[in-house]
């Protein structure tokens, strides 16, 4: 099992982003299937920017070599900030925790321009 977090706080002008999320990443023989789920302890409010980072993730990877009979990606927690988090800022930490949960150092992954305190997510 593969264990990964990702954080981002900064301030960039007069906004401030953070995020942190931690996950778990297994193979298991599940058909060949891949699941995500989160502890129950999350709240509602940054599983869909997580559940972004986290299929942004599986779709640039190969799923076979990593999980050859399926898997299961654990969202453990989700640390934000009423002002300085929103979906955007989860996903690109969410992404991020799992590239390092499944130690995988990819070619393409979701940046953050600190100068303009812009997100990308490259195809």
């Amino acid at each position: 099992m593969g264990h990964g977090e990702h954080k981002l706080a900064t301030q960039v002008g007069p906004k401030g982003y953070f995020g942190k999320v931690t996950v778990e990443a297994e193979a298991l023989d599940r058909g060949g299937a891949v699941t995500v789920d989160f502890d129950a302890s999350i709240s509602e409010e940054w599983k869909s920017g997580a559940s972004f980072g986290i299929g942004y993730v599986l779709e640039h990877i190969n799923t076979r070599t990593v999980f050859p009979n399926g898997g299961r990606v654990r969202i453990l927690s989700i640390g934000g900030h009423p002002v300085d988090t929103n979906s955007v800022v989860i996903a690109f930490v969410a992404a991020n925790a799992l590239y390092k949960a499944l130690g995988i150092e990819p070619t393409k992954k979701p940046e953050f321009d600190k100068n303009t305190g812009t997100f990308t997510f490259p195809k």
